[in-house]
């Protein structure tokens, strides 16, 4: 099981932070509170989208990401 959330595409995000998708090549992308969570990109393998785990430190602002 993993150790972070996963979100599939059109799941709302719970709060703003950095996600990643499951694949080798982890795209990343900051989402928005409330916003829904956009399709995985053309190519990649992925399925699902979880927090990165550089946002599990406390007082780590998203602008410094």
């Amino acid at each position: 099981m993993s150790a972070h959330p996963v979100f599939h595409p059109g799941s709302y995000t719970p709060e703003a932070d950095e996600k990643v998708c499951d694949c080798a090549a982890e795209h990343r992308r900051i989402d928005v509170a409330g916003h829904l969570f956009p399709a995985i990109p053309p190519g990649c393998l992925g399925r699902e989208w979880r927090v990165t785990p550089e946002a599990d430190y406390p007082g780590k602002s998203l602008s410094s990401i």
